[in-house]
Parts: structure tokens; sequence; C-alpha cells
């Protein structure tokens, strides 16, 4: 009985808390995880307060490493993250919001800007460097020669 007793205690005290939007949008949240088809390359989202980011790691350290810097909190979502099968690049879809109850031709916009982000194309260097975004699109596949990107306009 004595084991059973501080654990229903401990139990009792995270259930009379009363936690808060912000405490549970503290928490990082990753998404998106992805691997190389060749070495031991990964890739992932990661939402941190509702900043998007992308984040990977090469074996066998798999040490994190940020690889894109968006400091706000401005809805877009990062989806169908890839790894090029020569490994040298990241590609991804940034904006939109992919499953939820909303029009999908229209722009996430929570900060109401005047020409909102939409839905576009990005690959990044697997070791860090600039943005490139292609164009508007969504779920882009990488083609095997790791030279092209088909996507859906």
């Amino acid at each position: 009985m004595k084991k059973i007793f501080p654990l229903f205690l401990i139990s009792f005290q995270v259930f009379a808390q009363n936690p808060t939007f912000e405490s549970f949008k503290k928490y990082p949240f990753p998404t998106e995880l992805t691997t190389s088809k060749t070495g031991s390359k990964i890739a992932w989202a990661m939402d941190e307060q509702g900043k998007r980011n992308i984040y990977v790691a090469e074996g066998p350290e798999f040490k994190a490493k940020k690889l894109t810097n968006f400091q706000e909190d401005d809805g877009q979502e990062i989806t169908s993250l890839s790894i090029s099968d020569d490994g040298n690049w990241v590609v991804f879809a940034r904006g939109g919001d992919h499953g939820s109850n909303w029009d999908d031709a229209l722009p996430v916009n929570p900060s109401a800007d005047a020409k909102p982000f939409t839905v576009k194309i990005g690959a990044i260097p697997f070791y860090g460097g600039a943005i490139n975004y292609a164009t508007d699109g969504d779920f882009p596949f990488i083609s095997p020669n790791s030279k092209t990107i088909a996507f859906i306009k």
C-alpha cells in the first residue's frame, strides 16, 4: 500500500493544476520527420511556441542543427518535408493549414497582412544557406536524380 499512495498523490497534483493555452504552447512539437534514402541524414519540422522551423541532423552523432530561422508565429505550416536522394537538398512546402476546416484556396493570414504568404515550394541546402522559393505550389516530390521537383499547383 505504501507504493500506491505516493503515485496517487502525484496524479492528484498534476490534475489539480489549471493549465493555460500558453503552458501547452511552450512545449516544442516535432512533425514531418523524414530520412535520406542513402546515408544517415534526417530532417524534421519543429513548432516552438508557434514558430515553425526545419532542423536537420546527420549520423552517427545526430546533433540537431536549425536550418531555417523563421522568427514569428505567423501560422504558416511546414509540410511535405523531404531530403533529395543525393542528400544535398531539403525540400518542403511552407504555408497553408493542411488538415483544417479552411478553404485551401485562401492563404492563412492571422496577422491580417496586406500581402499574405501563400503556399510555396522551398528548397534549402542540407548544410545551410538561403531558402530558394521556387513558386506557389504544394506537395513537392523530388525526382530520383535530385534535379527536378514535381508539385501540385
